[in-house]
């Protein structure tokens, strides 16, 4: 019998049996699912630690002893081992064999794994389709003896970029529902994503390690084009232009917002009309060094927007994202010679198909993430062409894979689920004391406009409507990867410029049922699950883009550990219930809460209690910031605000919501797991869904640009200021888990 001082006890040997009996109809079925579901709680626990200390380590440290980081990994958790499980299914789809029924869609995407897979022809290939797109726009400088400095402009290769593989370079322009007025769509202009952190770029001496690694890999890139041009461009020219490209990209992260300072939707949305943005950045004084730096804002996005037949005209109203950014990005433009700004431009480029070529380039793509990751090995190809092909064509392989893993059952489960977490949070807003009768009532209008995608968009198991949503997008494919890579994506990327003067439909799905994760989109006020995909072969820097107002859970997150049909409520509610939670409460976290119930960017808070509401946020960043990892970094209690509060809402609504589901559905759950009770299940399963571990590199990579907390500290954070937990587990005041001043805001 082991004890500790907080008063709770447990017969917890080592390799003790699991007992956990069915609650449903003493169904055999929920038996095994029940079992199995037991026996994996307590092969992830580490029985000799104290709940009440170390929660993480009591529920995971099994688990992370059991479970190393596979070489090939930066990181490894329950997500990551689901989406293995998914890749292994998709791998299955994607090798059967074609039958006459089967949809165009499908074939398509089984025509591309096979060339993906083709290396002799990859190899033969080599590198001739990118130095071939490279050449449309004069070449890339640093690999040729002779460059012609006319035949670039950074205007036509970037939008041509965009329009053809989906890349954003220098400035990022897409479609968005316009978040003033979430009834039409429109154009965004906004700063680019990175390659690097933006403060390793900012303090690019501090990190020499990375630097210098990311510099390799630009030199090495460089030197293998020119091999195969049989250009005779020397090392050392290779290696100047390369530094320059650090130093260029080093002054864009100066000049990027901080993501920390990015989350106030009011002061990002500034719609002006083209003329209004034209005599704007005309203004910016500038040094006149570069006069191809000029921008001719209607011609560059006729450029773009001209692909689809759609004319922007003079009086086209943009939304410009960080006016800072475009001003300094206008003048930085100005003072940088064209050729550093075509190396980098083109580099960019090549560092995202770069993968899609030869070995050569994918091994030094490796190299590059042995040193920014910590990984050893590379992923086996065969994952890496489920992958790729998974994101370019996932509705077509998940009307296969729901067929497989989703029944209609398992989703009605999961709907209830929803119903009883939008009760849970409706009623825990009625009795918070902070908030005054109006916003109350305001914020439960929210929820119940709430959008919910689950499992799967029913259409896609209806081979005509299947078709006819790719319609347009090439029969069979190429023969040859590249161009597979190439015309696939420029048929997704053209059709999402595409949709600029369509009205609006809230309840199209987007995001496939082939996607390991879960998601809260604030301008259309939705939630939804989904299973995301490795996008290691697609080469971007920073693939996840903000997410509007939905919220979806798809099929493919909707799987064990996080969920399974019949299994003990005290599980599924512990594990997907939280999930769900924390995607309601995006609604109502530091951004969600500036969106009115149609997504619309709207004050909806009285002042009083949105001071309030702010003095308990700050609550949430002051704990965080305190949690030191990596030898005396911190966390950044401000990047990650967002995330703690959806954490920590999501429990508390989930257990709320899952007494819900026990009083409804006649008594108490019966579920045992030796002497731990449903309730301390309920818990158990929550901090099971985060366990996990990631090397020293990409902890660091995470600490420095991931909007959520590393898992341990999604679990010790979160279950530290939950009450629930709390009384369940007994743990005494001011023990490691029962923090004196907790955090609660939802």
């Amino acid at each position: 019998m082991a004890s500790n001082k907080y008063g709770l006890h447990f017969y917890l040997a080592v390799g003790f049996v699991i007992l956990l009996e069915s609650f449903t109809h003493g169904s055999p079925v929920s038996v095994d699912v029940n079992t199995a579901a037991a026996s994996q709680l307590a092969e992830a626990m580490d029985p000799t630690a104290n709940p009440c200390v170390d929660f993480f380590q009591f529920a995971c440290g099994g688990w992370i002893k059991n479970n190393p980081i596979p070489a090939s990994k930066s990181g490894w958790s329950q997500f990551e081992i689901m989406y293995q499980k998914l890749t292994r299914e998709l791998r299955e789809i994607l090798q059967g064999k074609n039958s006459p029924n089967d949809p165009a869609p499908l074939k398509l995407a089984r025509g591309m794994y096979a060339d993906c897979m083709n290396i002799n022809a990859i190899e033969t290939l080599g590198l001739t389709p990118l130095i071939d797109y490279l050449a449309k726009f004069g070449g890339w400088p640093m690999t040729l003896k002779h460059w012609d400095e006319s035949k670039f402009d950074w205007k036509n290769t970037t939008a041509s970029a965009l329009t053809t593989f989906d890349l954003h370079i220098l400035m990022s322009v897409f479609n968005d529902l316009d978040s003033n007025n979430t009834e039409m769509n429109s154009i965004y202009v906004d700063q680019d994503s990175l390659y690097l952190p933006r403060s390793v770029l900012v303090n690019p001496a501090d990190n020499p390690q990375i630097t210098t690694a990311y510099t390799t890999l630009i030199v090495e890139s460089a030197k293998a084009v020119r091999s195969w041009l049989k250009s005779d461009v020397t090392d050392a020219q290779i290696k100047a232009d390369a530094d320059a490209v650090l130093k260029f990209e080093s002054q864009l992260a100066m000049i990027t917002v901080p993501d920390e300072n990015r989350h106030n939707f009011t002061r990002m949305y500034n719609s002006m009309s083209l003329v209004e943005l034209q005599k704007w950045t005309d203004s910016v004084p500038t040094g006149k060094s570069n006069s191809k730096a000029k921008i001719n804002w209607q011609e560059y996005l006729n450029k773009i927007y001209s692909v689809v037949d759609i004319a922007i005209p003079a009086t086209e109203r943009v939304i410009v994202v960080e006016t800072n950014y475009l001003k300094q990005f206008v003048h930085l433009l100005d003072q940088t010679p064209p050729r550093v700004l075509a190396n980098y431009v083109h580099w960019r480029i090549v560092d995202a198909l770069a993968t899609y070529t030869n070995q050569q380039m994918s091994d030094l793509q490796f190299a590059f993430a042995k040193v920014n990751e910590g990984v050893s090995q590379p992923a086996p190809r065969s994952s890496k062409c489920v992958d790729v092909v998974n994101d370019l064509l996932g509705f077509a392989l998940g009307s296969v894979y729901v067929e497989k893993v989703m029944d209609d059952a398992a989703v009605d489960e999961v709907k209830e689920m929803v119903t009883n977490l939008k009760r849970a949070f409706k009623s825990m807003v009625i009795e918070d004391e902070w908030m005054d009768t109006e916003t109350k009532l305001t914020a439960n209008e929210k929820v119940d406009a709430m959008i919910e995608f689950v499992g799967y968009p029913q259409w896609i198991k209806n081979k005509t409507a299947l078709e006819e949503y790719y319609d347009g997008i090439m029969n069979a494919s190429t023969g040859f990867h590249f161009h597979n890579i190439q015309q696939v994506n420029a048929y997704l990327s053209q059709n999402d410029l595409s949709v600029l003067r369509d009205q609006v439909d809230r309840t199209e799905w987007s995001d496939k049922p082939t996607t390991v994760n879960a998601f809260y989109s604030g301008t259309t006020n939705s939630i939804s699950m989904a299973i995301k995909v490795n996008f290691e072969m697609i080469g971007e820097s920073n693939i996840e883009r903000r997410c509007d107002a939905f919220a979806g859970f798809p099929a493919a997150v909707l799987q064990p550990p996080y969920f399974t049909k019949g299994i003990s409520p005290a599980i599924n509610y512990g594990a997907m219930g939280s999930m769900i939670g924390h995607e309601i409460t995006h609604g109502f976290d530091d951004q969600g809460r500036q969106s009115d119930k149609n997504g619309n960017t709207v004050q909806w808070w009285t002042e009083k209690t949105l001071e309030k509401y702010q003095e308990r946020a700050k609550c949430f960043i002051d704990q965080y910031s305190n949690y030191v990892v990596l030898n005396g970094t911190r966390l950044n209690g401000v990047n990650t605000q967002g995330e703690n509060i959806a954490d920590n809402g999501g429990v508390r609504e989930a257990f709320r919501a899952y007494r819900y589901h026990v009083a409804a559905h006649g008594g108490a759950d019966s579920s045992k797991f030796q002497n731990l009770t449903p309730e301390q299940v309920f818990f158990l399963a929550y901090a099971n869904s985060f366990c996990g571990t990631n090397t020293p590199e990409e902890l660091g990579n995470l600490v420095e640009t991931d909007p959520h907390s590393p898992h341990r500290f999604r679990v010790i954070g979160t279950l530290s200021n939950n009450e629930d937990f709390v009384r369940e587990f007994k743990c005494g005041a001011g023990s490691p888990m029962n923090r004196l001043n907790k955090c609660v805001l939802w």
